[in-house]
């Protein structure tokens, strides 16, 4: 009796875990798709979605969505549009911001063990502020471009590795390059 019991949850579970996986790769094949639709309805060769840091007169983390077209950048952001010419553009890099945090941390247990050894003292001494240091690395797409008052650049935050932004540095790098003169 047992054994035709377990057989019954683990037919139920094997027949779930089947919905599930088709029920997701349905999902993911009708996001392809919609992904596809919209590249080609904005002839883009690129599209990430990407939170915004500066440059633009939007919010700071106000998602993005960025498509990289044969003649321009668009970037949609909260429902405004923006075109980039792409013959404005200097440059489309990574950037590394390293902000180091120092912080002062306090050995609780280093005081419990002083107190219990040496008692007040012990507590003062192994118990002191020590000095600690916390490193944060973020990576940012700049696009560096021409206005009619000199230079300018729009930021997003990368969330790590992103093969889509990788991308559109590769197809910005393949275009041919005029030299450009500015003024300053």
């Amino acid at each position: 009796m047992g054994d035709i019991i377990f057989l019954l949850i683990l037919a139920a579970t094997i027949v779930c875990l089947v919905v599930f996986a088709r029920m997701y790769i349905s999902d993911n094949k009708k996001r392809n798709q919609n992904t596809q639709d919209t590249l080609a309805d904005k002839n883009a060769l690129v599209m990430v979605v990407l939170p915004h840091t500066a440059g633009l007169p939007v919010a700071e983390k106000t998602t993005c969505t960025i498509y990289y077209c044969e003649d321009n950048i668009e970037i949609n952001a909260s429902g405004v549009q923006f075109r980039l010419d792409l013959s404005k553009i200097h440059d489309i890099s990574i950037k590394t911001d390293i902000e180091i945090q120092k912080q002062l941390v306090s050995s609780a247990g280093g005081a419990v063990g002083g107190a219990m050894l040496f008692g007040a003292f012990g507590a003062l001494m192994f118990g002191r502020i020590k000095k600690g240091q916390i490193k944060t690395v973020s990576h940012y797409l700049i696009f560096t471009y021409s206005t009619d008052s000199g230079v300018d650049y729009i930021a997003f935050e990368l969330a790590g590795k992103n093969k889509y932004v990788n991308m559109i540095i590769d197809e910005f790098n393949k275009r041919e390059k005029s030299d450009k003169i500015i003024e300053l």
